[in-house]
């Protein structure tokens, strides 16, 4: 499969009032639209811009170029430190990450307060790596979590990563994945999943802030937003399992089960990210137990009910099973366990992690 390639140059304009125009050739498959600004003239603070970076990505092997304007204003968001040279910001508070036991299994939870001066943001590596790699520790996070769905025989990704306004991971590009002829009915629902978003928003003139959401991939930006971030995986939790829509299972006309790629109702490791009602983030793992391999662990639908008993009201599947796995101030935990009750390491392709700002 190819890209296409652009044919013009962009050229990029900013008048006086810092409205922000361009004129090129967008393919419409390379998502550049959201990476502009989707209303620049009421998006944009009326004071110069502090730093306006042009960053060029060249995919040689598609022939294909994607530009990318990363925008800085001049006033300092709220979730950024208004300081001076001089001045260096203490250290953000540590987050807890609670750890609980149930009849199935144990649950590691982290919540990152809307407040907090950390950030949550996805990450994608070129090869697979365990949790506990060194190429995740840069720079130096407190927490990871297994992030998308990839393809173990090839390592590319099968969901979308977005890293810094970047298609860094596009399962479109995935041989295995698009040329499969099981799953070719199912690619308009794959390339459509939930994903865990990031934005810059506008929260008055001249301030900004950062602003998580899951949506599904196709949904729109909102206004006076940039994305910056996504990580794709689902199903989605809540308001609800969008199990079917998204095709991870199918039915036959009598009403059976065809399709469960990822067991939806078994029990199994599983790892989830959900938002609640005031913007705070909560990421959860859920591990077997290894006394009981072949009957502990948590379904999609325990993992939505516990994300919703502390106050969740968007929530998503992550990659779950033996990709199951979190890092917590240096420490790897993993959650699933093999039929002698040993944890299972197994190397991911991406993830979300938690950085102090």
């Amino acid at each position: 499969m190819s890209l296409p390639c652009l044919t013009k140059p962009i050229q990029w304009n900013i008048d006086s009032l810092g409205a922000l125009s361009y004129h090129t050739v967008t393919p419409a498959n390379m998502r550049i639209s959201t990476l502009t600004m989707r209303n620049p003239k009421t998006f944009l603070p009326q004071n110069p811009l502090r730093v306006m970076m042009l960053s060029f990505l060249t995919l040689g092997l598609f022939g294909a170029l994607s530009v990318t304007l990363n925008i800085i204003p001049a006033v300092a968001g709220e979730r950024i430190a208004n300081t001076t040279a001089s001045e260096k910001p203490a250290e953000p508070a540590t987050l807890p990450m609670e750890q609980k036991k149930f009849p199935q299994g144990t649950l590691y939870v982290l919540k990152v307060p809307a407040n907090a001066r950390y950030k949550v943001s996805p990450m994608i590596s070129k090869t697979l790596a365990s949790i506990d790699s060194q190429l995740w520790k840069t720079p130096k996070p407190l927490f990871i979590i297994n992030g998308g769905f990839f393809d173990p025989n090839n390592s590319l990704t099968t969901s979308f990563v977005f890293k810094d306004g970047i298609m860094s991971g596009d399962p479109r590009i995935n041989p295995q994945l698009v040329n499969n002829p099981k799953l070719v009915p199912y690619l308009p629902k794959i390339f459509n999943r939930t994903e865990f978003r990031v934005y810059l928003c506008q929260s008055e003139p001249g301030k900004f802030q950062t602003r998580y959401d899951i949506a599904l991939h196709n949904a729109p930006i909102p206004d006076k937003c940039l994305l910056q971030d996504s990580l794709g995986a689902g199903p989605a939790l809540l308001p609800q399992l969008s199990d079917f829509n998204e095709g991870f299972v199918d039915y036959n006309a009598a009403g059976k089960l065809t399709r469960d790629p990822i067991g939806v109702c078994a029990k199994n490791a599983r790892s989830v990210v959900g938002i609640t009602s005031d913007g705070s983030v909560i990421l959860m793992m859920g591990a077997q137990d290894p006394a009981h391999p072949k009957s502990s662990g948590f379904t999609l639908e325990d993992m939505g009910a516990l994300l919703k008993a502390r106050g969740a009201v968007k929530a998503m599947a992550l990659d779950g099973g033996s990709s199951s796995s979190l890092l917590y101030k240096g420490k790897a935990i993993f959650g699933r366990v093999n039929q002698g009750g040993n944890y299972i390491k197994r190397p991911v392709k991406s993830v979300l992690m938690v950085t102090p700002l």
